[in-house]
């Protein structure tokens, strides 16, 4: 009798066990705020697959669109370079954080622990004392207007690369077999030069005008875009689940784009049978050396 007893409480404990529901919850944001609750299966090169947590039908995300993910104990385990790109932005710089509470808190310096697991934020305030926040207890972080300097950079960038590209392909348009290589790029990219008396360098180019009017305007209209935007301000933890940020947090960077394609490319390459030896016998020569 006593054993059949223990049979029944171990049956009753195990079917009771298994009913509970005791899988770990996952919380996929993506760029624009918009929050996916949800049990990570796996994540892979190219993409995160999930299962929802309301309904238990699986899904998939683009691993490019996820901004983080986080679980139940508030654990980040998965960021995207934006993440770290725009924690770089809001370092060292004056600001307010706005946290879920609606609580504002003022500071003259900000940096971030290098823990990203459990992340903290240490936060220096204008009273002269510091301590330490978690990040996902922050909904944004509103910065001074020096982070427009990162506005600044991209208009010039952009304008004066447009300004290169198209004296190339004029170049290339205008190209006569007939004449030297160096003397043909020389007179194309001389138009866009100013006149130089020192070191014989005139007259000032047809085009400079153009890049001397366009460049600093480019630079401008950036920076006015960026404060349109409200690029100082910084989201975190979104407030609500169908509450999506008031502006995009990806940052789109053509140098991260090359290396994530080269480095996403390389991965491939040594999946493959040929090119993991091939990428194997090019190691073990670089570690002999």
């Amino acid at each position: 009798m006593k054993r059949l007893l223990e049979i029944i409480i171990f049956l009753f404990a195990t079917l009771y066990s298994d009913s509970l529901d005791t899988d770990v919850s996952h919380v996929i944001i993506d760029h624009n705020g918009n929050s996916i609750i949800a049990i990570i299966d796996s994540i892979d090169l190219d993409d995160v697959y999930y299962k929802l947590k309301s309904n238990n039908e699986p899904g998939k995300m683009d691993i490019d669109k996820v901004y983080y993910i986080y679980n139940d104990f508030d654990r980040i385990f998965h960021y995207d370079w934006s993440y770290y790109e725009n924690l770089r932005r809001i370092t060292n710089r004056t600001g307010k954080i706005v946290t879920l509470e609606n609580d504002s808190i003022e500071f003259k310096n900000i940096e971030f622990a290098s823990n990203r697991i459990y992340p903290e934020i240490l936060v220096h305030g204008k009273n002269d004392t510091s301590f330490y926040m978690k990040s996902l207890d922050v909904y944004k972080i509103e910065t001074d207007y020096s982070v427009l300097h990162y506005a600044a950079e991209r208009g010039f960038w952009y304008s004066f690369s447009a300004f290169i590209l198209s004296a190339a392909i004029d170049t290339r348009l205008k190209w006569d077999d007939s004449r030297r290589f160096a003397p043909q790029v020389w007179d194309q990219y001389n138009d866009l030069l100013p006149s130089v008396k020192f070191i014989n360098l005139k007259p000032t180019g047809v085009t400079f005008a153009s890049v001397s009017y366009l460049i600093p305007m480019s630079v401008l209209a950036s920076m006015l875009w960026d404060i349109y935007k409200d690029k100082r301000s910084f989201y975190f933890h979104p407030l609500e689940k169908e509450t999506p940020y008031p502006r995009t947090m990806y940052v789109f960077s053509p140098k991260h784009l090359m290396q994530a394609f080269v480095k996403k490319s390389l991965v491939r390459i040594e999946r493959s049978k040929v090119g993991n030896y091939i990428i194997s016998n090019i190691r073990k020569r670089v570690n002999k050396k």
